[in-house]
C-alpha cells in the first residue's frame, strides 16, 4: 500500500458508517502534513470511493483537523 510507504505513524482505524455506507479510516502523518484517509465500495462492486483529507501541521493541529473531517464527513454519500 503507497500509504505504508509515504506516512509515518500510520494508523488503521475502525470501519465508519456514514450515512450508511461502511468507509474504511486510515490516518498517519508525515514531516508536514496530517493524513485522513477513508474508502469504500458502492453497491454491486464495481467502484470505489475515497476521500483524502491533507492538512498542514503549520496551519492546523491533530485536533483541529478531526475536528473539521467530522463535520464535512457525514455530509458525503456515495451514489
Amino acid at each position: 500500500m503507497a500509504l505504508a510507504n509515504d506516512l509515518k505513524t500510520l494508523k488503521r482505524l475502525p470501519n465508519e458508517a456514514i450515512n450508511g455506507s461502511i468507509f474504511y479510516h486510515f490516518r498517519g502523518e508525515d514531516e508536514h502534513t496530517w493524513q485522513d484517509h477513508f474508502g469504500t465500495v458502492l453497491p454491486g462492486g464495481d467502484d470505489r470511493f475515497t476521500i483524502s483529507w491533507d492538512f498542514t501541521k503549520a496551519d492546523i493541529d491533530r485536533k483541529g483537523a478531526e475536528a473539521l473531517i467530522a463535520q464535512i464527513m457525514p455530509t458525503y454519500k456515495p451514489l
